[in-house]
């Protein structure tokens, strides 16, 4: 959705999100815009939780990408011989590299209250790694962190999307602890 939204396929009207521009060259675009454009306005909150269900394969789709841009490392192995099963690797560093200069360019601007326009697409980055509870790999001094999660905070406020995602994250984190909780009470 925030991808949607920076490059302009997508505007928020009335608290719904509307499709504006279908012409991508990205297939992945291309398929969320056409699922949206498929069905009635929602707001962005039910449009990121029903995406997730739209999608076939969407997390294979991603990580494919991200092994193309050579974020991941994305390996197949077989379990018993017969049943694939994907791992993922994470490069970090030319990432965390990069987004820990990017971020703190960001962060510095907001202090001075300079427009963050072309920021956009990196405070909606940091939103989701904020929202993830990842903020210490970007930022590993905690005085830093706590610094950059108070800016963060601050600019979240303005932006529907993130609010949207982070909602995501915290029912997926849910998940993930509810059934742990299932799983460790039932051996």
């Amino acid at each position: 959705m925030a991808e949607l939204a920076l490059n302009g396929y997508i505007e928020l009207r009335n608290s719904k999100i509307e499709v504006v521009d279908s012409s991508t060259e990205d297939p992945l675009l291309k398929e969320t815009l056409d699922i949206i454009k498929a069905k009635p306005l929602k707001i962005p909150k039910q449009w990121i939780s029903t995406l997730r269900t739209s999608h076939k394969n969407i997390q294979y789709k991603i990580a494919t990408k991200l092994d193309d841009d050579g974020v991941i490392t994305m390996e197949t192995k077989r379990i018993l011989g017969a049943v694939p099963a994907y791992f993922y690797k994470f490069n970090p560093d030319p990432f965390v590299k990069e987004a820990h200069k990017s971020f703190h360019k960001v962060i510095q601007k907001n202090k001075k209250q300079s427009p963050l326009v072309k920021e956009e697409r990196t405070i909606v980055l940091m939103s989701l790694i904020y929202a993830s509870s990842l903020l210490r790999i970007v930022f590993p001094n905690s005085k830093e962190a706590g610094e950059a999660e108070k800016q963060i905070k601050q600019l979240n406020k303005d932006l529907p999307i993130s609010s949207a995602v982070k909602a995501t994250i915290d029912s997926i984190n849910m998940s993930i602890f509810a059934s742990s909780a299932y799983f460790s009470n039932s051996y």
